[in-house]
């Protein structure tokens, strides 16, 4: 069996792609250089995706163009969610199209959020789906009140807990957000 992106053999069957500095420009309303700091920014979006990934059991790769960030391309885990900082010269959208490639047999469904027009061909031609930034802020909405819903359904002492209904990862999350 083939390791998932997140390193896990064969957790996950569904793969969500997101194109990072696209989504943050979507959810800002504005473009990065008007984003006074965009490292709080990568962090809010990788504790959505982290919440969603938990949530709906999708690994998530988040891309972001390494010219947005000081030092060479390089990859990391935050919370569950790959994050990949290109190489030089590479852009988020040559790497997400390298990934759908190189990952489209490991998974039973991939999905590209990208608002951007020509990626998204790229995607499709991939066999991925597609999602644009804002669809994918929209489900992170969702999540958002899917989790707050049963947070207060939860705190009303219905019989049926949430702890009961919950991953441990879920769980986790839950508790993560609640603090902030």
């Amino acid at each position: 069996m083939k390791r998932s992106a997140s390193g896990r053999r064969g957790r996950f069957t569904r793969l969500v792609i997101v194109d990072g500095y696209n989504v943050i420009a979507r959810r800002a309303g504005r473009s990065l250089a008007q984003i006074e700091d965009l490292e709080e920014a990568r962090r809010e979006i990788e504790d959505l995706l982290s919440q969603y990934r938990a949530m709906y059991g999708e690994d998530v790769i988040v891309v972001y163009d390494a010219h947005r960030r000081a030092g060479l391309g390089h990859e990391e885990e935050q919370a569950g969610v790959r994050v990949v900082f290109t190489e030089s010269g590479e852009t988020a959208d040559a790497r997400i199209e390298r990934l759908v490639y190189e990952l489209r047999d490991e998974y039973r469904e991939i999905t590209v959020a990208t608002s951007d027009a020509a990626e998204q061909q790229v995607a499709l031609g991939g066999g991925a789906l597609r999602i644009s930034a804002n669809e994918l802020l929209v489900r992170l909405e969702k999540m958002r009140e899917d989790i707050e819903r049963e947070t207060k359904r939860h705190s009303a002492g219905e019989r049926r807990t949430l702890r009961d209904a919950l991953t441990g990862d879920l769980a986790n999350q839950l508790e993560r957000w609640r603090r902030r």
